[in-house]
């Protein structure tokens, strides 16, 4: 194992490209959370609109996104991960800026404020798959657990640090204030972009179609077991945490606990600050061999810790998910510098992609399932349930050879 060391995470900041990297997608980061408060503000007040309404909005900024990433990974291996981050952050400044000038105007219909949404939606789609391949082009193997740790740290960083001034500009200023700031934070990521040196560009012999690159991303990952094998264990761990977590916890706070919003805002914060510890953990500490096996062996430990969730008291259901949180956090940042390490750069756009639809692409189907599986047999069977699947992935991953010896 290596040695606990805060310099392993910060390492990668030494990099004056990784940190401009860094330093612009967090403050992007920070906007989002004003987006996110805006947007809802935006129906529910200024157009007085219905749950129905607000409920389209949000699928709006989350639908399209889903099978863009698959584009955008083709896109990032024929173009480079820098500047298809930087397009992608320069349309979201575009959207984000209609969004404020709609607001400003009071002329905003619902199937307006959806196509906006929707390309935002699709910028950020393409843009996923860059994010998660560009650490490899700018940092050696040994730094990218503390990369993608620094990585996976900025959504945390702008939901914890971002969502208070959020709230208060909205309330005070007005949504448009909001969306312009949104639109502000995406214009310094295209500036620190612009700073970085440009990325090296695979060769290409020839010029092949997108449904050749496609066709050829899905033989590469076909031919690796041990990718296939992480894939599977990504999306099982998916559909057991995404869904019991966004429908149960409500339902466990308020039918089992009877804590109301305050006792469901202390299980939120309880898993949010086991992701963000598990993110520095894993920065700071991680194996050097078989961590392909140690990553079976993180989410075999969680199984029992989301299964208890639902059967504790509320200090001890805190206690499962902020451990549920810590390892969670601890598998991503494996996760992605597995895939990092052990893919070709040239493949690494598209097999991203094949990573974003594992982790989101099955959000819909956890949701509906959970929701159920709960009205049908109850809370505590969804955890079970949760707990179970993650389990039986998790053992089924140390059955595959390869990926056990994967280092």
């Amino acid at each position: 194992m290596k040695r606990l060391s805060l310099t392993r995470m910060i390492g990668p900041l030494s990099d004056r490209d990784f940190r401009l990297l860094w330093i612009g997608q967090t403050i992007s980061a920070l906007g989002n959370s004003f987006q996110v408060i805006a947007v809802t503000w935006l129906v529910l007040q200024q157009l007085k609109g219905s749950p129905l309404d607000l409920a389209l909005a949000m699928l709006a900024l989350s639908i399209p996104r889903i099978p863009l990433t698959l584009a955008g990974g083709i896109i990032t291996d024929r173009l480079d991960p820098r500047t298809v981050m930087l397009w992608s952050d320069a349309t979201r400044v575009a959207t984000s800026g209609a969004l404020g000038l709609l607001a400003v105007t009071g002329y905003a219909p619902l199937w307006l404020l959806c196509m906006l949404l929707s390309a935002h939606s699709v910028a950020t789609g393409i843009f996923d798959p860059a994010a998660g391949s560009i650490p490899p082009h700018l940092v050696p193997r040994e730094q990218l657990d503390g990369a993608n740790s620094l990585m996976a740290l900025i959504s945390q960083l702008g939901t914890l640090i971002g969502a208070l001034p959020a709230g208060l500009v909205v309330a005070t200023l007005g949504t448009a204030a909001a969306f312009v700031i949104n639109a502000l934070s995406f214009a310094v990521a295209v500036l620190a972009a612009l700073l970085m040196a440009p990325l090296a560009r695979a060769l290409r012999e020839t010029k092949k179609s997108l449904l050749h690159d496609a066709r050829d991303g899905v033989r590469y990952v076909m031919s690796f077991p041990w990718l296939i094998a992480l894939l599977l264990i990504d999306t099982c761990a998916a559909l057991a945490a995404i869904g019991p977590t966004s429908v149960g916890l409500p339902l466990i706070a308020r039918d089992v606990l009877h804590v109301g919003a305050e006792g469901y805002s202390l299980l939120l914060w309880s898993f949010g600050l086991g992701s963000v510890l598990g993110f520095i953990l894993s920065g700071v500490y991680s194996p050097t061999r078989a961590r392909g096996r140690f990553f079976c062996l993180i989410q075999i430990l969680e199984a029992p810790l989301l299964a208890g969730v639902a059967f504790t008291p509320l200090p001890l259901m805190m206690f499962c998910l902020a451990g549920v949180g810590l390892l969670n956090g601890m598998l991503l940042v494996l996760f992605l510098s597995l895939i990092q390490a052990n893919v070709a750069k040239e493949m690494l756009g598209r097999v991203m992609s094949f990573v974003m639809l594992a982790s989101v692409g099955f959000v819909p189907l956890s949701l509906y399932g959970s929701g159920a599986i709960a009205g049908t047999w109850g809370t505590r069977i969804l955890f079970l349930v949760a707990g179970a699947l993650t389990l039986v992935s998790a053992t089924a991953g140390l059955f595959v050879r390869c990926l056990r010896r994967l280092d």
